[in-house]
C-alpha cells in the first residue's frame, strides 16, 4: 500500500512538472513566434468575382487563393498571449509582395450589434459570400491580384475576445500587428516562399490610422525586418489631436461621433502606462468597462464627461492626457520613408476629411511623398471600390 501511494505521488509530481513546463513554454516564447497555422481553404479564381459584392471585380481577379489562420505570440498590456490573423496566398506567384491590411472597427448601434461585428474577425473567415465585408472585398481582391495579404484580428477579437480592444491607442495596437507580420515571415520561410522584406500597408477607418502609425513605427523600430514601400489609408483618424479638439469645440452639441470619442479616451487611459486613472475622474456616469464607454447615455460630450476633465484638455493643463493624445497623432512631425497614399470622402461625418488634409500638409512639409485622393461628396463608407482599385494600381506601380 505504501509503495502504491508513492507511485501515485510520483505520477502526480510528473504531471505537475509537465504542466509547469507547458505553462513556462507559453509564457516565454519570443514575440512574433509562429505558434501554429491552419489551412482553411482554397478559392479558385473562377469563384472569386462572386465573393466580391461591393463592385465588379472581374478586371482584378487573376489568381486562385489559398488561405490560412495564423496563430502567433504577442503581448497585451505587457503580458504574453496568443493572437491570430488571416493570411491569403495567391496561386502560382513566384515572388511574394506582402500587404498588411488593417481592418476598420465598426461602431455598433447597440451591444448585440457590437458582438455580431466581432464575429467578422478575419481569422474566422471560412470562404463564401456572407458578412466579412473588408476581408472579401479588399483582402481577397488584392490576393486574387497576386499579393500575399495578412489581416490581423487585433487584440479584443477572435482568440483574444476576452480582452478589451485598444481602440485608437495605436502604440498598443501596433504590438500585436507587428508580431503577426513577424510570424508571417516565419510562415513564408517555412513554405519556401521568396520574400525580400518589402511591405505594403493599408487600412480603412481606425485601420487607416493603424496603417499610417505602423508606417512610422516600422521605419523607426523594425527597419531591419521590413521596408515599407508604401501605405494607403481610407478615411483614417490621423490627426487625433485635431479630431478631439473639434469635438471639444462643440462639446455642448449632440454629436454622432461622441461614442468614438468616449471609446477612444477610455482606451487611451487603459493602455497608456502614465494614465490608468479611475474612470470616475473622466466620466459623468458609471463606466466599468469598454462596453459602457462605447454606449454612452448621451450624444453630448459635456453630458458624458466631467466638465473639469474636458476643461483641462482644452486649456492644456492636463499634461499627461494631452501627451498621450499627441503620441497617437500621426499627421505631422515625421518623414515617411516610402510613399503615402491617402483616400477620403470630403463629406465624411464619422472621421472628418481634415484628417487627411492635415496629413497631406504635415507629412509633406516634413519631406514625405504624399498623395491625397479626394472623393467629392464621399462618405465614410461610400468609397470602398475607388480605394481598393486605385490602391491596387498604386501598389502595382511600385513592385
Amino acid at each position: 500500500m505504501k509503495n502504491y501511494s508513492i507511485q501515485i505521488l510520483s505520477l502526480l509530481l510528473l504531471i505537475c512538472i509537465q504542466s509547469c513546463k507547458k505553462i513556462s513554454e507559453l509564457e516565454y516564447k519570443e514575440r512574433g513566434t509562429l505558434i501554429e497555422y491552419t489551412f482553411k481553404g482554397h478559392i479558385p479564381s473562377s469563384e472569386i468575382p462572386g465573393m466580391i459584392d461591393e463592385y465588379p471585380a472581374q478586371e482584378i481577379v487573376q489568381n486562385g487563393v489559398t488561405f490560412y489562420s495564423i496563430t502567433y505570440r504577442t503581448v497585451c498590456e505587457g503580458k504574453q498571449i496568443n493572437s491570430r490573423g488571416l493570411l491569403f496566398i495567391p496561386d502560382d506567384v513566384d515572388s511574394t509582395y506582402l500587404i498588411a491590411y488593417l481592418h476598420g472597427t465598426h461602431i455598433p448601434i447597440n451591444l448585440s450589434a457590437f458582438y455580431q461585428s466581432k464575429k467578422e474577425t478575419p481569422s474566422n473567415y471560412q470562404g463564401g459570400t456572407g458578412n466579412f465585408l473588408e476581408t472579401r472585398n479588399i483582402g481577397l481582391a488584392w490576393a486574387s491580384a497576386g499579393y500575399t495579404v495578412f489581416l490581423p484580428d487585433y487584440i479584443g477579437f477572435g482568440a483574444t475576445a476576452d480582452k478589451e480592444h485598444p481602440y485608437l491607442a495605436y502604440d498598443e495596437l501596433f504590438k500585436s500587428n507587428i508580431d503577426g507580420l513577424l510570424a508571417v515571415k516565419h510562415f513564408l520561410a517555412e513554405k519556401g516562399k521568396i520574400y525580400d522584406n518589402r511591405l505594403f500597408l493599408a487600412g480603412w477607418s481606425q485601420g487607416a490610422g493603424a496603417c499610417l502609425s505602423a508606417h512610422k513605427f516600422i521605419q523607426e523600430q523594425y527597419a531591419s525586418e521590413f521596408t515599407v514601400t508604401a501605405s494607403s489609408g481610407l478615411a483614417g483618424p490621423y490627426n487625433l489631436k485635431g479630431f478631439i479638439a473639434d469635438i471639444l469645440s462643440r462639446k455642448d452639441q449632440e454629436l454622432i461621433t461622441n461614442n468614438i470619442f468616449s471609446w477612444g479616451l477610455y482606451s487611451l487611459n487603459k493602455f497608456s502606462p502614465e494614465l490608468k486613472r479611475p474612470t470616475d475622474q473622466f466620466y459623468a456616469y458609471p463606466v466599468y468597462d469598454q462596453n459602457s464607454a462605447i454606449f454612452t447615455p448621451s450624444r453630448i460630450p459635456s453630458q458624458t464627461f466631467r466638465e473639469y476633465f474636458l476643461a483641462r484638455i482644452i486649456d492644456g493643463s492636463d499634461a499627461a492626457v494631452n501627451k498621450v493624445i499627441d503620441r497617437n497623432t500621426f499627421s505631422s512631425g515625421w518623414n515617411p520613408v516610402g510613399k503615402v497614399f491617402l483616400h477620403h470622402g470630403d463629406s465624411d461625418q464619422i472621421v472628418y476629411y481634415f484628417n487627411s488634409v492635415d496629413a497631406l500638409n504635415g507629412l509633406g512639409a516634413a519631406g514625405g511623398d504624399i498623395t491625397l485622393y479626394t472623393y467629392a461628396g464621399g462618405t465614410h463608407t461610400s468609397e470602398l471600390e475607388h480605394y481598393t482599385k486605385i490602391t491596387l494600381n498604386d501598389f502595382n506601380a511600385l513592385k
